[in-house]
């Protein structure tokens, strides 16, 4: 997939790591925000209700919106579900993450689904690497801290979809490019 953007301009990308509470989005500007799920009070004994749970995903995917509209996104690398993990929180992850993934896609921006290994390889080269270790590679190779985790994630996302599309920000060694043939770029088909 191309993405055409002014001549000699970089695609304006963003990345996205989803947490059922938090958010991590990284701007085409190189900026980040930590998107946060509203808090729901409940009382002992008492489950989240339907409506908590659709404020939550509403707040979310707008915010999202409002952010990825307004930078005139063209792509985004959105780091995928991590399967193995079974939580509670699995299922409302979902759901947000569902909502996001098709309001960038019924915006026409570009969206590569990105294994949580493969985005762990590209920034660490270890597909097994930490949380601590994500960040010290975007300092090590972007000299870049970030606030949270969820932001740091978002950024590395961002980084490997603009060297997918040939417009590398940060320079990983080789052999961490190897998980570049593993993203697909995908696109609402125009009418």
């Amino acid at each position: 997939m191309t993405i055409t953007s002014p001549a000699g301009q970089p695609p304006r990308v963003s990345g996205l790591d989803q947490a059922a509470e938090k958010t991590g989005l990284a701007l085409p500007d190189g900026t980040t925000r930590l998107i946060t799920a509203p808090k729901v009070r409940v009382k002992k004994g008492e489950r989240r209700t339907f409506a908590d749970n659709m404020r939550r995903m509403d707040h979310v995917d707008a915010e999202c919106m409002r952010l990825i509209l307004a930078a005139g996104v063209e792509a985004i690398g959105i780091e995928d579900y991590a399967f193995q993990k079974r939580s509670s929180g699995t299922h409302r992850l979902a759901e947000i993450g569902g909502a996001v993934r098709l309001a960038c896609w019924r915006a026409g921006v570009a969206i590569a689904v990105i294994n949580v290994k493969h985005l762990k390889m590209y920034a660490t080269g270890d597909g097994d690497a930490s949380k601590l270790h994500m960040g010290a590679a975007a300092f090590q190779f972007a000299g870049t801290v970030f606030a949270s985790e969820d932001e740091c994630d978002a950024a590395w996302a961002r980084w490997l979809i603009l060297d997918l599309l040939g417009h590398p920000e940060v320079h990983v060694p080789a052999e961490h490019r190897h998980v570049l043939t593993h993203i697909t770029m995908h696109r609402k088909e125009a009418a």
